[in-house]
């Protein structure tokens, strides 16, 4: 009998003791859940002309954006000016209801080349928890993350020249996130700003 109550309370102090690690799994969770991450958008032109030189390129992205749902196409011969009357094809696109909750597809205005739209460029997931520190009691974390970033379906309409400057043009980047133990759980702590620097609360 009393062989079996120290296993019972061996087990039981073992298990608090493992509950109070963080696992790379759950900070993995955690970080995805808790982070946030800005999405890089850009600006695309809403349509495509046989007379322009990423004509070719332009039309063959969006039949596979068509493809895949997330816009709807309309292709028609246009002249080319009011004196010149020959003619080209012009292939112009809108963002389907699919297109705007996953990736932001915003109409915008028109300008050079025609309509445009506003769309997320690129975005960025943790993908791995490169490593853990815990404090002495247990209760604080500093974890390191890897953050991967792709590109969504809708850069190839976006020449090399023309990328946004403000999206991430590394592949990845490490980041070290601070978390803190409550009696809920694990949660990332904020930052305060003062003086232009970040300071955990």
């Amino acid at each position: 009998m009393k062989k079996q109550i120290l296993t019972t309370c061996f087990i039981a102090l073992l298990s608090m003791s493992c509950s109070a690690q963080l696992s790379k799994s759950e900070a993995l969770k955690i970080a995805r859940k808790q982070l946030r991450i800005q999405n890089c958008y850009c600006e695309i032109t809403k349509s495509t002309r046989s007379t322009w030189k990423s004509y070719k390129q332009d039309a063959s992205t969006i039949r596979k954006l068509e493809k895949i749902g997330l816009i709807t196409t309309r292709s028609y011969q246009d002249t080319h000016s009011k004196l010149d009357r020959r003619t080209h094809t012009v292939i112009d696109f809108k963002g389907t209801a699919k297109a705007r909750k996953r990736y932001g597809f915003k109409d915008t205005r028109h300008g050079f080349g025609g309509a445009k739209a506003q769309v997320i460029y690129s975005r960025g997931i943790v993908t791995k928890i490169l490593g853990i520190s815990l404090s002495a009691d247990k209760n604080k974390a500093t974890v390191l993350v890897r953050i991967d970033y792709a590109k969504t379906p809708f850069a190839e309409l976006v020449g090399e020249r023309h990328e946004p400057r403000n999206c991430h043009k590394r592949r990845y980047e490490e980041k070290e996130i601070n978390l803190i133990k409550y009696d809920t759980g694990w949660r990332i702590t904020k930052k305060k700003k003062f003086m232009g620097v970040e300071w955990p609360e």
